[in-house]
């Protein structure tokens, strides 16, 4: 008996590797633009200055999300970005000491934000579009 994979499976293979390479690349670019849009000149801009960061925020979940689970639907997979960026964007009303020490450093702020806004639910949904 033959032990080889079929066509199919190998083609499988091939278009899962290829996008988790672009889910990669789609988190790096995120994370660029994301920083990026907090310094001059883009941080200048009205609408990126103020919601780029939360925009690309949301897209970098996208790809992070299409990284786990790369054969997954695009749409299920846009509406666990959109659902995780809102839990962390709701976690802000919470002000428990233990999460408030961590969004005093950088990278927390980063990654969880400082304060609740309805605004950047809004900044999400563009990014996870």
């Amino acid at each position: 008996m033959d032990d080889r994979p079929t066509d199919s499976v190998v083609a499988l293979r091939r278009q899962t590797r290829r996008t988790r390479l672009w889910a990669v690349a789609g988190m790096l670019l995120a994370a660029a633009f994301g920083l990026g849009s907090r310094r001059a000149p883009m941080a200048d801009w009205p609408v990126i200055g103020a919601y780029g960061g939360d925009a690309a925020w949301a897209m970098g979940a996208y790809a992070g999300w299409r990284l786990l689970f790369p054969t997954l639907n695009r749409l299920r997979i846009a509406g666990l970005a959109f659902g995780l960026a809102t839990m962390v964007e709701i976690s802000q009303l919470a002000d428990w000491a233990w999460l408030s020490s961590i969004r005093e450093q950088r990278l927390g702020a980063l990654l969880l934000g400082r304060g609740f806004l309805w605004s950047d639910l809004a900044a999400y949904a563009v990014g996870t579009v």
